[in-house]
């Protein structure tokens, strides 16, 4: 198993660094969405005065 090779070796390869770039984007919109959708609706439900 000495053979493995690193999967980022320093010249990148733009479709690894994109594909990575992609799934933590679209992870970081899907959570503000529903983050934002969720603290609504606290804001609904509770009385901050």
């Amino acid at each position: 198993m000495s053979d493995k090779k690193p999967l980022f070796k320093p010249p990148y390869d733009i479709k690894d660094v994109s594909a990575l770039f992609g799934i933590v984007a679209l992870f970081l919109i899907i959570t503000a969405v529903l983050g934002n959708d969720l603290f609504g609706i606290f804001q609904e439900n509770i009385n901050f005065g």
